[in-house]
């Protein structure tokens, strides 16, 4: 999308790292006067810049990888040389990572300074006068660093919390996962109700009931994974508060991942949004294409022939199910209609083609191994390779799983489970009503199918492999790692072990 001014404002004022909009003014809030003390909403968002910058920097610093690349749903083969990048996808899918994997430092590293930016801007507003755009902006500001807060807690398990900004606490000590736990959640529950409501270009982007709501549900889904006690029914609690905000609801399935998605998408709770000018970060489609669907897109750039769906995962769609067109397999063409050859060779992706996790390349048919997910539709208008499509964190359809799921476990109203799933359900198969759940064929394990159908590529599998008790199971070439439980979180970073003599490597590692 084209990002909103507000938020290249305030990145400008913090880091000036971009070209701002037409006629911006920039301010640099370091010192207050009567003159510049912010006074309106623009100007309170504008403060808030640096935040979503660092959202951005999140999801293009690895954390996306970590969440996905040790997953049944995707794979991402050597080819011949391509890919190999010192083997770090090859640690991921054989769950063989270790303290020095660069995607683990890189994630911590994005996720803390996500979290130092929060805490940095926040004690840019204590010098500021009460009022209500004071408070509304503190909240956002609070439920942002939880939501940083969030990823870091489930991804590496008990972290240090750090509430201010202060440079001279260099070596702060870890805390629990369950006080990291205790601590997000206290501050969802105290800020949620000053975020506004509703849904629309003014709040787009940022955290509102609904995202606080959404990550609170999220948080409790996965209460037992995080602290040993299952809370089902706050995570049903949560969904129905979002539910009952009244602005969110099921769209079209593809368009709210395309170049030009938005606020005027109205499924997305929360999305990070990335601009091909001013907020680069967004490359997905690059990086599952193969090299001729430049022409098959129109693209400005070849793409990286890379990620793929993994082939039993590609075997959960059936053939009317819509969401099965986000993927590339068989005869490619290019914008014509045309049968591509690529290099004297005809492209034809084959889902199937893994018989080891080096697919070849030294000839072009081992780089033609692999359905590709174009979920993230690509962007013809992409500069440099990157890309207008927001990443969509949370959207209504998940609450309506979780709500289902979160039912299911307690045991509870399963026929308003089956009209939530069937919410979903209906919109994959509309032409056949016979797909639909019944209270016979709804359970845990059908559940659990369907999330991952409908979510796929969009960073929730890990965790929902790890709640269903998943993670350890083999997956194409990966055996069983029961036994290695450890591993549900990862290590500790050697480089900030080494920087910081408090912190103790987690079990196993």
């Amino acid at each position: 999308m084209k990002l909103n001014c507000i938020y290249i404002a305030g990145a400008l004022a913090f880091t000036l790292n971009f070209t701002g909009c037409t006629n911006l003014d920039e301010k640099v809030y370091s010192s207050y006067t009567d003159e510049n003390f912010p006074s309106s909403p623009e100007q309170y968002a504008s403060m808030t810049g640096p935040i979503y910058v660092a959202a951005q920097k999140l999801f293009d610093n690895n954390l996306y990888e970590l969440q996905e690349m040790g997953t049944d749903e995707i794979i991402v083969p050597t080819r011949g040389g391509d890919w190999y990048d010192g083997g770090r996808y090859v640690d991921m899918h054989y769950h063989i990572w270790t303290p020095s994997h660069i995607l683990i430092k890189n994630a911590w590293d994005s996720g803390f300074s996500g979290i130092g930016t929060c805490n940095q801007v926040l004690s840019q507003f204590e010098a500021l006068p009460d009022n209500d755009g004071k408070i509304q902006t503190i909240s956002e500001i609070k439920v942002m660093r939880a939501w940083f807060y969030f990823y870091m807690m489930d991804t590496f398990g008990g972290v240090p919390i750090v509430t201010k900004f202060d440079q001279s606490v260099a070596a702060p000590s870890a805390n629990t996962r369950q006080e990291v736990f205790d601590f997000i959640a206290k501050d969802l529950e105290e800020n949620a109700e000053y975020l506004s409501s509703e849904a629309n270009n003014q709040t787009y982007g940022r955290p509102t009931q609904g995202m606080a709501y959404t990550l609170a549900a999220k948080l409790y889904l996965n209460a037992e994974t995080y602290t040993g006690k299952p809370q089902w029914e706050k995570a049903e609690y949560y969904c129905d508060k979002v539910i009952a905000l009244n602005q969110y609801q099921l769209g079209d399935y593809f368009d709210m991942f395309k170049p030009d998605n938005g606020a005027k998408d109205k499924e997305p709770i929360f999305s990070v949004p990335f601009d091909a000018n001013k907020a680069k970060g967004n490359r997905w489609f690059l990086r599952t294409l193969h090299f001729s669907h430049q022409k098959t897109f129109s693209l400005s750039q070849a793409p990286y022939n890379g990620w793929c769906v993994a082939p039993d995962f590609f075997d959960f769609y059936r053939d009317d199910d819509i969401r099965k067109k986000i993927f590339l397999y068989g005869q490619q063409y290019d914008a014509s209609g045309n049968p591509m050859i690529y290099n004297g060779v005809n492209v034809v992706l084959d889902p199937y083609g893994f018989n080891a996790f080096d697919v070849g390349g030294a000839d072009d048919k081992g780089r033609l191994v692999g359905a590709r997910c174009i979920k993230y539709y690509p962007d013809k208008d992409a500069i440099g390779g990157w890309a207008n499509n927001d990443f969509v964190v949370f959207r209504y359809a998940d609450v309506l799983m979780m709500k289902a799921e979160a039912l299911l476990r307690q045991g509870k109203e399963l026929s308003t489970a089956v009209e939530l799933m069937n919410q979903i359900r209906s919109r994959a198969f509309p032409n056949n009503p016979e797909m639909l759940f019944t209270t016979a064929t709804l359970n845990l394990e059908s559940l659990y199918e369907e999330r991952g159908r409908e979510l796929i590529w969009e960073m929730h599998r890990r965790v929902d492999m790890i709640r269903f008790g998943k993670f350890e199971d083999p997956m194409l070439f990966k055996p069983s790692t029961k036994g290695e439980e450890y591993r549900r979180i990862f290590p500790i970073p050697t480089s900030v072990l080494a920087s910081n003599p408090n912190l103790d490597q987690n079990t196993g590692y």
